[in-house]
């Protein structure tokens, strides 16, 4: 009897440890409060934007989102609008326990008729300025236009394709604006990195929510950072280009990602660059073309000469990283 309560008293311990741990490593996440947006526009509420902002963070799983009555509450004690929170010192007060402070102002919102020949399309516009804010420095980490469009309606072309188009057409805007803001801040605070280098495929420290499956990366190693020559600060560092890589396989916290083009050795915490849409295509044509090239070498050499020789020289070309 005795020794079964010690082994309970033992496991309930090793319970509050593991617990422990797990608080301890969720509150290593930076903290962030999505702040009041600000309109121009009367009728449009921008509460939508706060949600998704909040849900398109919490996908990232990088961030811990501060409650949002509590920040409420705290912009209304204080009398503070979202558009002045930083006082003259630079730092925000009244905020403890919060890292990031997020807030911003709809610019842009309408609707668009177009002729396209034989119809019409209603395109819906969405354009919002956002700052996001270091709550301990003051110091504005990212500030950004963020614009996004959406064909929302179609019409023969002698009818007006916007007419009886409600509020809730910006819904997918919304969503897409979130997104491009929650991709902005997680890559300027925790980049897409290698988390392991396995044969011929890598492990990325990002999953399911915030990478797509079949989505084209390229991994950089990066080199010895340069500074401002009148501030002294960081700015930047050289990227040199070491392969391709397209995920193959998404996890809750992690992915999968096969080497489908290389030039170099690879390395933990190497950098993997998310590719614009446009950037996504020509990174397609590139691997396509490649594997295309590659086939028609190993056809084409199975004897030698100069055939051999010419395929060899279009495959180095198809292949080579730039």
């Amino acid at each position: 009897m005795v020794s079964r309560i010690i082994g309970l008293n033992t496991f309930i311990s090793f319970l509050f440890v593991l617990m422990s741990g797990l608080v301890v490593a969720d509150s290593n996440k930076p903290i962030v409060a999505v702040g009041t947006f600000e309109s121009s526009f009367n009728d449009y509420d921008t509460r939508n934007i706060q949600t998704a902002i909040e849900t398109a963070l919490s996908k990232t799983q990088k961030f811990s989102i501060f409650e949002r009555g509590r920040l409420d509450q705290l912009l209304k004690e204080q009398g503070m609008a979202a558009a002045g929170l930083v006082g003259g010192s630079g730092q925000i007060g009244g905020f403890e326990g919060v890292d990031y402070l997020i807030y911003g102002r709809v610019t842009q919102l309408g609707l668009e008729s177009q002729n396209l020949l034989i119809m019409s399309a209603c395109e819906a516009k969405l354009g919002i300025d956002i700052r996001v804010v270091d709550v301990k420095t003051g110091e504005i980490r990212l500030s950004e236009t963020l614009q996004q469009d959406d064909q929302v309606n179609t019409a023969d072309s002698n009818s007006d394709p916007c007419r009886g188009i409600t509020i809730s057409a910006f819904d997918n805007l919304t969503a897409s604006t979130a997104r491009e803001l929650a991709e902005k801040l997680t890559q300027s605070l925790f980049p897409v990195k290698l988390a392991k280098v396995s044969d011929g495929e890598v492990y990325l420290n990002y999953g399911e929510g915030f990478l797509d499956n079949g989505e084209v990366l390229k991994v950089v190693s990066l080199g010895e950072g340069f500074e401002d020559p009148d501030t002294g600060e960081i700015i930047g560092a050289e990227e040199e280009l070491r392969a391709v890589i397209k995920v193959t396989k998404l996890r809750p916290k992690f992915s999968i990602a096969q080497i489908v083009l290389q030039n170099g050795s690879l390395s933990v915490g190497d950098v993997a660059n998310r590719l614009s849409k446009k950037a996504q295509k020509n990174a397609d044509k590139m691997i396509k073309s490649c594997q295309k090239s590659m086939a028609s070498m190993e056809k084409t050499c199975k004897k030698s000469g100069d055939k051999c020789d010419k395929a060899i020289e279009k495959k180095n070309v198809a292949c080579t990283l730039s």
